[in-house]
């Protein structure tokens, strides 16, 4: 199950992964400007997080969850087989949104099942495939649709889907494990605000980051070096995500959570203050570093509060925070995306100050935080 959770995740979030370095291509293809389309991408990760809750209260009815990961896998793959044939901003808009659906659904379902044993080790190896996925894509669609027509994608697309379908079929008869179904409560939230709260946070300043992130370097670099970043960027995170969940074993998580801020402030602060590629390159890294260190260390955090509806726990902790840090995304993009560069520096600026709040004796979050 270990290795089915790894690659679904691996080719759900190298999907996902498209739309942000895409941006400069759209922008360029559409005739848009960047806030327009750096606005839409963000709504879109807002909506799909938001209805993840939605996705995990149903989670638990299914007789077998490895067809609603199936499920999920075969939307994201009917995802890119609409951006193939994007002929208008509308069109892509409508596959962008299948895609992010797809994505809500897989999430909180896949963390779930990752962590069925108890183990931080299980989500670490489940978010490790979602890390690795997420580092190869923005690298690969930025060649591709460099060398390419973006309509060659499908049949790319198609050869994954297969593979990934062959090998389901024959682990289809696996044994599933099965999701306690508790009497669910909005009550059931109060022990998770800490956990939401900070995962929102953090998604806030990743959110700008990886938005902008392209959008700057593509100001005076070609497009590839903005989807290089990234993929560079999530690959040392694939790294941060285990050493983040091998310190959570051996420090409180609210002093995690201080080097996560602290590193993310650091890196969003001082990238564009220089056009040097490789100071970019090491701002970027150290931020994403930061970003990624509480990745899995805070979702399990929230299974352990509520082991009776870790599907739930999971969908707050990912999908319901990534909508809050989603949500204060698109509000600060909405008024200062126009300008790249301040965006960035101020986003560093209050993740510093956020930071410094978690050092306050007198702040003291509920469990979890």
């Amino acid at each position: 199950m270990t290795l089915l959770l790894f690659l679904f995740h691996f080719f759900v979030d190298w999907a996902s992964s498209f739309p942000t370095p895409l941006g400069p291509y759209i922008v360029e293809h559409y005739g848009l400007s960047a806030k327009t389309v750096a606005v839409t991408i963000i709504f879109l990760g807002f909506f799909g997080s938001l209805i993840q809750p939605l996705f995990a209260l149903f989670a638990p009815r299914l007789k077998n969850p490895f067809w609603g990961l199936y499920l999920a896998l075969s939307c994201v793959a009917l995802a890119l087989f609409g951006l193939s044939f994007s002929f208008s901003f509308a069109f892509l808009f409508v596959a962008f949104l299948l895609l992010f659906l797809a994505n809500a659904f897989f999430h909180p379902l896949g963390a779930a099942l990752s962590g069925s044993r108890g183990e931080v080790r299980g989500v670490a190896l489940f978010t490790a495939g979602g890390i690795a996925g997420g580092a190869v894509g923005p690298l690969f669609v930025t060649w591709f649709v460099t060398h390419f027509p973006l309509s060659r994608l499908m049949f790319i697309t198609l050869v994954v889907w297969l593979v990934l379908s062959l090998y389901f079929f024959r682990r289809s008869n696996d044994e599933a494990p099965t999701f306690p179904r508790g009497t669910f409560s909005l009550r059931l939230f109060l022990p998770l605000f800490a956990v939401w709260f900070l995962v929102g946070i953090r998604t806030f300043f990743t959110s700008l980051f990886h938005t902008f992130l392209p959008l700057y370097v593509t100001s005076f670099s070609p497009l590839f070096v903005g989807g290089m970043l990234l993929s560079l960027g999530v690959l040392v995170g694939f790294f941060a995500n285990f050493l983040g969940a091998h310190l959570a074993e051996r420090m409180p998580n609210r002093l995690l959570n201080f080097l996560s801020f602290i590193g993310l402030g650091v890196g969003l602060f001082f990238l564009p203050t220089t056009k040097y590629l490789l100071l970019i390159t090491f701002f970027a890294l150290f931020a994403d570093f930061s970003a990624f260190l509480t990745m899995s260390a805070n979702v399990h955090e929230a299974q352990k509060i509520l082991p009776e509806h870790r599907v739930f726990a999971s969908s707050v902790a990912m999908g319901l925070a990534w909508a809050f840090g989603n949500l204060l995304s698109l509000l600060f993009s909405g008024l200062f995306g126009d300008d790249v560069i301040f965006v960035l520096r101020t986003g560093g600026i209050i993740g510093m100050g956020f930071a410094g709040l978690l050092l306050v004796p007198s702040w003291k979050p509920k469990k979890g935080g």
